[in-house]
């Protein structure tokens, strides 16, 4: 546990440096560019993993398994058109799971403690990023909120939410002997996060987390469930697997960019769109990893 703590601070006072160092602009760059490498590649193998746990290896299963991956993402799509402001609160309310059961599920699936307690945490650690995120960047967050025609947030109350959750969240941890000895590391973790998104763009402060403290580790479980093994050679067999599926995303991206005009269209409401779109059938995809893996 020491180690993790002192690799977690490592990687925040890094970050939190770059963020001093660099003006917005560049801090927004390096973000995408770890969004659009790690972050792509660690959703990239979600048909290896349904291939893995449904164990149809005949090339009809795949690709009826790749269409069905696809309708899902379309229906993502849909869903955004018809209920944007419902659309957006969904993909909001699945991704505070998912980040928090990636945070968490390694580090309680050992504990005696049932399982409607493991949720607790889990979601707890999913609030309190996305408030500490939306809080301070409470203007580009409002923007994109108005893009989808849906109420905006306030700072004030925000901050107090944010007091209220984290104090239950270390009450919580503190009053259970089996998560007890997790206290010091969630605390610093996210002392530090809040330094971090206070002084740094949106992108770039989303992109540390997102890269470093989710992609990075649900690369590692994947690997290990896939190949039953987290040795090098397994991922660089995974790399190798996500590949033609990274290079397709960047292509379609490249597209996106000199085919779209950005001044007469708002980017804003259809780059969320995207997003939510492919994160949808991805959560399903590791919930169900992750239950196997239990």
């Amino acid at each position: 546990m020491v180690k993790i703590i002192k690799s977690r601070i490592l990687i925040f006072i890094i970050s939190i440096g770059i963020s001093f160092l660099l003006p917005v602009i560049y801090q927004d760059i390096l973000g995408f560019i770890l969004i659009l490498s790690i972050g792509i590649i660690h959703g990239a193998n979600d048909l290896l993993i349904i291939k893995k746990y449904t164990r149809k290896n005949n090339l009809k299963s795949q690709i009826s398994y790749f269409f069905y991956y696809l309708g899902l993402v379309f229906l993502g799509f849909v869903f955004f058109y018809l209920f944007p402001s419902i659309a957006l609160l969904s993909f909001v309310l699945v991704s505070i799971y998912h980040f928090g059961e990636q945070h968490w599920v390694a580090n309680i699936s050992n504990t005696n403690i049932v399982k409607i307690k493991k949720l607790y945490p889990i979601i707890l650690h999913g609030l309190i990023f996305f408030v500490i995120v939306f809080m301070n960047n409470i203007n580009i967050v409002n923007n994109v909120l108005l893009s989808f025609n849906t109420i905006s947030l306030n700072y004030s109350s925000l901050r107090i939410l944010l007091i209220i959750l984290f104090l239950l969240y270390m009450i919580f941890l503190l009053s259970s002997k089996s998560m007890r000895g997790y206290f010091v590391g969630e605390f610093v973790f996210f002392i530090l996060l809040f330094f971090l998104t206070l002084n740094s763009s949106l992108i770039y402060g989303f992109s540390i987390y997102f890269i470093f403290f989710h992609s990075l580790l649900s690369i590692n479980d994947q690997v290990k469930y896939i190949y039953g093994d987290d040795s090098l050679g397994f991922i660089k067999k995974y790399l190798i697997s996500a590949l033609p599926y990274f290079i397709l995303s960047i292509l379609f991206l490249i597209g996106f960019y000199f085919f779209i005009d950005f001044e007469s269209l708002n980017i804003i409401p259809i780059m969320f769109t995207f997003l939510a779109a492919i994160t949808f059938p991805h959560v399903f995809v590791i919930e169900k990893m992750y239950s196997i893996m239990k």
